[in-house]
């Protein structure tokens, strides 16, 4: 639960902000890297005053500040039918001057991904790494690490001249416990445990 106070004073926001790409995307062998670095005076964000339990005292203020990142992802073709493939991404959040870092800034995650693909068949192993945040803002708690294991299977098939999809897929197969450092609620609200889903999906 969160209290939201407004300012009617705030200014503009002025951002400077390079963003390089490099990517290759023929060959069995795939890569996208990005990297951004951004400096916006005036940053708008929502400053936390107070907190008791899970109630929040928030108010919209302002703040010079800086953010770097990088996202990645390199994937290879093993066979015609396999492939695997690596990603993660970071991103730092800071106020200039030494006024400590910004709020609600999600952790790093790195994972691995295996794709099988074989005729009508096709099915997905993949595991991701949510890296612990203790980079926080005043009344924040710092977010432990953990591990999201998920798997999918599907069939391609066509009836009467109509293409459709089935799929069965699971997440959070391991059934941990995590918060999402970005969430407000992420204490009363943790991520979603194990689930499962199926469902037809039909192209006209």
């Amino acid at each position: 639960l969160t209290y939201e106070k407004g300012n009617a004073d705030l200014g503009k926001e002025t951002a400077r902000t390079v963003d390089l790409g490099l990517r290759k995307t023929d060959g069995d062998l795939r890569f996208a890297v990005n990297f951004f670095l951004s400096r916006i005076d005036g940053y708008i964000y929502g400053n936390t005053l107070d907190r008791h339990e899970d109630f929040r005292l928030i108010e919209y203020t302002q703040g010079d500040a800086s953010f770097a990142g990088v996202e990645a992802e390199a994937s290879y073709r093993v066979s015609p039918n396999l492939s695997v493939a690596v990603f993660g991404d970071y991103v730092r959040g800071k106020l200039r001057g030494g006024a400590g870092d910004l709020p609600r800034i999600p952790a790093a995650r790195v994972g691995a991904r295996t794709s099988l693909d074989w005729g009508r068949w096709g099915g997905f192993l993949e595991y991701t790494q949510v890296l612990r945040q203790s980079r926080i803002a005043g009344y924040e708690q710092a977010t432990s690490g953990y591990g999201l294991l998920g798997a999918g299977v599907s069939y391609k098939g066509k009836m009467a001249g109509t293409d459709y999809l089935l799929y069965l897929r699971g997440s959070n197969l391991l059934d941990k416990l995590g918060y999402n450092h970005a969430s407000f609620i992420s204490r009363a609200a943790p991520i979603q445990g194990r689930s499962i889903m199926a469902g037809i999906r039909v192209e006209f």
